[in-house]
């Protein structure tokens, strides 16, 4: 999501620039137009241009998933962790994680002279 993420990060001076073309207009034609309709018409264009090149990367995104889905990668998913392109015989395949063992707790005398103090 390349461009929508440039946009998201320059939106104040998107926003800046959407004023000054549409107070361009206002000065060109002789128009005058009142400070609210500018931020109404201004977060309008803006917002416009957020939604559209977010639909522009998902677009993108699902297209490029569709057309690599020809090559039918095996995905292997066990325990709900799935290994992407990950051969089977693989050493990362075969990675385990292990909890230790549970501590003893301590004696009853030990926490009544804790509480004691």
């Amino acid at each position: 999501m390349n461009i929508s993420d440039t946009v998201a990060r320059n939106l104040t001076k998107i926003y800046v620039v959407v004023l000054i073309l549409i107070k361009t207009y206002d000065v060109y034609y002789g128009r005058r137009y009142s400070g609210c309709f500018m931020v109404f018409l201004s977060t309008t264009l803006v917002g416009s241009i957020l939604i559209v090149t977010l639909m522009w990367d998902v677009s993108r995104k699902a297209t490029y998933i569709f057309m690599n889905n020809n090559n039918h990668r095996q995905e292997i998913c066990k325990g709900g962790i799935c290994w992407h392109g990950v051969a089977v015989k693989s050493p990362a395949s075969q990675l385990r994680f292990r909890l230790p063992n549970r501590m003893p707790i301590a004696n009853d005398n030990d926490n009544a002279d804790a509480n004691a103090l």
